[in-house]
């Protein structure tokens, strides 16, 4: 019997029947063809998750029209020609015997220029704070053209062999934008009450039903709280989902936000698991348990989502960017282990990846990635150097190939940077990823020694065929500031954190991700010391993706620290702390600091640097400073073609 029943139990959506509740939302991948076509990598992306055992998948955007494009590898359903690509798509899930919904989407206002081909449209001539480009509004034939597009589109999807259709409502793209009093102003049958509003919405579902049959499933995802003034509150989200279900929606994914507020939408670690659940409750509750109703927001852990299935918030709920980092967890939970699914850390490293080019995932380095590693020509001796993220992938990778793959690690567990990455407010993730890595590196045979450190000059001794270095990086030396040689300092962020001596005042040097983050931790820890934090840049946490910055630029403010930027420290003594600014003049007099932390930054080590030993290979911070996303992907690539 499941620890989950209810998770795993099966649910009907119209004729088709879900194994279970697991339901993976649209989240755009991108990794379509600039044509608007469907790729290989597209097509296995969504098909490993359909293996991985989740109950539905739902594609993420994909337009009705092109000029509703949100980036150049959004995929299109906006002609015919495109049917037999995302028939591939269709016929690869139901093979690997999954079920699938294709999103409909426009982005409206929620998009470029150079992205959509003209003008961006949307309900009325407002720019999206975001994108800036002032839209045109849509002429009413040509709204009733989207309404058609749309319908066409579930057509389309219904022809290549969907399940189902989504129609994407919400987040602020298009049909959300004339949902919205905050962005739709008009004042004729599309906009000007609560009806008119609803307009578009209501008819491209009920036109779909007349296209597609009164049996074809139509989930419908509106933001029940855009988190804006004048914005879609969950009242005014149910009077939508009642008149959705009166014309036919088949089921409601119910999510939040739009781009003005987009910190929110994708919780990061600093927000709770099941962070929408709530509002998934309030629609569900409104429409009398009329359709099923799936919530979101940052579910990773079972026990999380069959709470939220037995308080009746939801009758499924979406694992996002949890399938990301492991399509098999499904079936992880369903064989009763869920220490054997790679954990999400809800980082967003994903969410900025695809801002800029396909998907990529922290802890998952084959997410939007070829994974079909070909075994070793000839098994090999590899040493690897150093336990941490990129350490561990590498062995991993070059021992599934048949090389004969030892690791070696100075501290004694598992980990490097992702234990280090724990020890701030709300990432205790970190610390499972510690411990998935250390299972997997079990698990493919690599022979672990702990406790001991390899040098330069040891290279001698060893007979190994190939070493992968992965020792991490040093920190940068300290700057020349008068009186910090005498005074209480760390030289690693990560050292203040174990700190547990009261202090009065903590000053943190560079507002960088890490500086940010122990200046947080301080700030949070039960003296309230007071903290000062201080960036020569203009703004601090850059170098975290934007979600998170915004998210942690919140808890800096909450928690009275001082934000100092465009200044750097001049001079430290028992009296008092200078700091200069940007041009290094003394220009502000702090009280005195007990502690002084420098987070300025790492270097790559010298003494491998130096090391021409042709068996040797840098990877990660040893061969330049990178992030954990950046050096184990360089470790996976490592670990597949050494």
């Amino acid at each position: 019997m499941t620890r989950w029943p209810r998770l795993f139990s099966p649910l009907r959506l119209g004729p088709l029947t879900l194994p279970n509740r697991i339901v993976m939302p649209g989240m755009d991948p991108s990794l379509g063809a600039p044509d608007g076509g469907v790729t290989d990598a597209m097509i296995r992306h969504y098909r490993d998750r359909a293996a991985g055992g989740a109950g539905l998948l739902v594609t993420g955007n994909i337009a009705c029209q092109t000029i509703g494009r949100v980036s150049p590898w959004m995929p299109l359903i906006s002609d015919d020609r495109f049917v037999p690509g995302l028939a591939r798509v269709c016929d690869a899930v139901h093979a690997a015997g999954g079920r699938i919904f294709l999103q409909v989407s426009h982005a409206g206002r929620q998009t470029l220029s150079q992205f959509a081909g003209g003008q961006t449209v949307s309900a009325s001539a407002i720019p999206c704070p975001v994108m800036r480009e002032v839209p045109r509004p849509l002429e009413d034939d040509e709204v009733e053209q989207v309404a058609d597009a749309f319908a066409a589109g579930a057509r389309r999807a219904q022809q290549a062999g969907a399940d189902g259709v989504e129609f994407h409502m919400a987040h602020g793209y298009l049909v959300c934008q004339f949902l919205s009093p905050y962005s739709n102003h008009r004042t004729d049958r599309w906009g000007g009450d609560e009806a008119g509003r609803a307009r578009l919405a209501v008819e491209i579902v009920r036109r779909t039903r007349a296209l597609c049959g009164p049996a074809f499933p139509v989930q419908c995802r509106l933001s029940a709280d855009e988190r804006v003034d004048g914005g879609i509150d969950p009242p005014l989200a149910v009077a939508y989902a009642r008149r959705l279900v009166a014309v036919g929606a088949t089921s409601l994914s119910i999510s939040a936000c739009n781009y003005e507020s987009y910190r929110y939408n994708m919780p990061a670690y600093y927000l709770p698991e099941a962070t929408y659940a709530p509002l998934a409750r309030a629609v569900r509750e409104g429409i009398d348990g009329a359709v099923p109703v799936v919530a979101v927001g940052r579910f990773r852990r079972p026990e999380v989502a069959e709470a939220t299935l037995e308080r009746g918030d939801a009758d499924l709920v979406a694992f996002g960017r949890a399938l990301i980092a492991d399509p098999d967890l499904p079936r992880h939970l369903a064989a009763g282990d869920p220490g054997a699914a790679r954990p999400c850390v809800a980082c967003n490293r994903c969410a900025e990846a695809i801002t800029r080019g396909p998907l990529r995932c922290l802890v998952n380095p084959e997410a939007g990635r070829d994974a079909a590693p070909a075994p070793a020509a000839e098994p090999r001796r590899v040493l690897v150097v150093g336990g941490g993220p990129a350490g561990v992938t590498a062995a991993v990778e070059a021992a599934r190939r048949g090389h004969r793959v030892r690791l070696v690690d100075a501290a004694d567990r598992l980990g490097g940077k992702a234990l280090a990455s724990a020890l701030p407010p709300e990432k205790q993730a970190f610390a499972e990823y510690a411990d998935w890595l250390a299972r997997e590196a079990h698990d493919a045979g690599v022979v672990i020694e702990t406790n001991r450190c390899i040098d330069p000059a040891d290279l001698a001794a060893e007979t190994a065929d190939v070493l992968l270095v992965a020792v991490g990086a040093d920190a940068n030396p300290a700057p020349p500031i008068s009186g910090l040689e005498t005074h209480p300092a760390v030289m690693r962020p990560e050292a203040a954190l174990h700190d547990a001596t009261p202090r009065a005042h903590v000053l943190v040097l560079g507002g960088g991700p890490e500086g940010c983050e122990v200046a947080d931790a301080i700030a949070h820890r039960p003296d309230r010391p007071r903290v000062t934090l201080v960036e020569l840049r203009p703004k601090v946490g850059l170098g975290l993706p934007t979600s998170v910055r915004f998210l942690l630029e919140e808890r800096l403010e909450a928690a009275g620290v001082h934000v100092r930027t465009r200044r750097t420290l001049h001079a430290v003594s028992p009296e008092g702390v200078t700091l200069a600014d940007h041009k290094g003049r003394p220009a502000e007099a702090l009280p005195p600091a007990d502690l002084v932390v420098l987070a300025i930054g790492v270097r790559a080590p010298a003494a491998w640097a130096a090391v021409s030993d042709p068996r040797v290979r840098l990877l990660g911070d040893a061969h330049r400073p990178a992030t954990v996303l950046e050096a184990v992907a360089d470790a996976w690539h490592a670990g597949r073609t050494v």
